[in-house]
């Protein structure tokens, strides 16, 4: 008898051992940070500002005719392109089948790449960021929201997108112009009435005939051509981040739980698993609508490649807000001030905050001493979560 009690304690306690291995970041927490305000960083001749690698070994190994970016020309001018995110960038239907390939192309090009709510029960967008290397396909490009309109005023970058919200009190092209975004000459709306007369036309491709994808998921940006139109004395603001070759001194964090919402949206849903020989994390979806099952597929379908080639990244920020929302659809976001943040490399997590002074200004990642967050070289994942919401959450193990 003593014998059958101990072995069932054991497992009692494995049991109790293996419900507390997944832990659920807590975005609305006061972690007690006191930050030491960082000021600008200097950038490094020949290392990228966004990913810290060297420029010319990325221009070595992902050149092509009709790109360009830093690795290029060796001038710094990043973009940022609005992307979209329907059904997870899946497209099954509830048989299981394929409606049309929407998972984004040109991803494997992105430096940076945003994922924020659209709507208040889950859907998401994305934004991809590109300066090492600037690509002559990429969608498909969707419409803007506020928040998008305040990225780029914090990259003080080009912008694309096809279409923006203009209800009252989310007019994009307002914002665009109280911001004073308009007057560079470097956004590229795709459906603005005098279409006709903009040089950029030409360089919105309709991919519905070309590659089988379905509308409204079907629209092109030839990012590299346009970025060709910026004006010569255009210059972004310095958005230079710190890395590091040293690993993140944290928790063991190999298993990255993303969920925005229950139901049907679980589909936008996102898994990222540690690969410890390639040293990054790989990103798959939830699909929700494989007959019930929790199946996962690889965020990525590139044309002419592998479609289960998952989409990676070396630095994961979590960046916790308060959301507000003008309509089911339309996301306000707090953007200045401070918040939360959690940071994921090298199969490790650490806490932190993150501040943003004003719109002018980057969005600085501190760690759990105060000190600005140094990233690993490589691509980032910042996923901006309103912690506030019951429905939504990240959790890891």
């Amino acid at each position: 008898m003593k014998k059958f009690l101990s072995i069932l304690l054991c497992l009692m306690l494995l049991m109790s051992s293996a419900a507390l291995a997944e832990t659920t970041l807590n975005g609305g927490e006061d972690r007690h940070i006191s930050i030491e305000e960082a000021d600008p960083n200097d950038p490094i001749d020949g290392v990228s500002p966004v990913t810290g690698r060297n420029l010319d070994d990325v221009a070595a190994q992902y050149w092509q005719n009709g790109f360009t970016g830093q690795a290029k020309t060796g001038r710094y001018l990043p973009v940022l392109v609005q992307i979209d995110n329907s059904d997870g960038g899946i497209g099954y239907n509830s048989d299981g089948k394929v409606t049309g390939y929407r998972a984004p192309w040109g991803v494997e090009y992105a430096d940076v790449i945003y994922e924020a709510p659209l709507y208040r029960d889950g859907v998401t967008r994305l934004t991809f960021l590109f300066s090492d290397v600037i690509p002559s396909a990429v969608g498909p490009c969707r419409s803007a929201r506020l928040f998008h309109a305040w990225l780029r005023e914090e990259w003080d970058c080009c912008f694309a997108y096809y279409g923006q919200q203009e209800y009252t009190a989310t007019n994009v092209n307002a914002e665009f112009k109280a911001l004073g975004a308009v007057e560079k000459g470097i956004l590229f709306p795709g459906t603005v009435a005098e279409m006709d007369s903009n040089p950029w036309k030409q360089y919105y491709e309709d991919y519905n005939e070309l590659h089988d994808v379905v509308k409204p998921h079907h629209i092109s940006a030839n990012v590299a051509a346009m970025s060709t139109l910026i004006p010569a004395s255009f210059e972004p603001a310095n958005h230079t981040w710190l890395f590091t070759d040293d690993e993140l001194d944290g928790d063991d964090a190999e298993d990255i739980y993303v969920n925005w919402g229950v139901g049907g949206n679980r589909m936008y849903n996102s898994i990222l698993e540690w690969n410890e020989d390639d040293e990054c994390y790989e990103r798959y979806m939830l699909n929700a609508n494989s007959k019930g099952k929790e199946t996962l597929y690889a965020s990525q379908r590139r044309f002419g490649f592998n479609p289960e080639t998952p989409v990676t990244f070396n630095n994961i920020i979590v960046q916790f807000t308060k959301m507000e929302w003008a309509r089911v659809d339309a996301p306000v976001p707090t953007v200045l001030g401070e918040g939360n943040a959690d940071y994921f490399m090298n199969g490790k997590h650490m806490s932190g905050v993150w501040q943003r002074k004003d719109m002018t200004s980057r969005t600085v990642f501190y760690d759990e001493e105060g000190e600005e967050i140094k990233l690993q070289r490589g691509r980032t994942l910042i996923i901006v979560m309103d912690y506030e919401s019951d429905n939504r959450s990240v959790s890891y193990e």
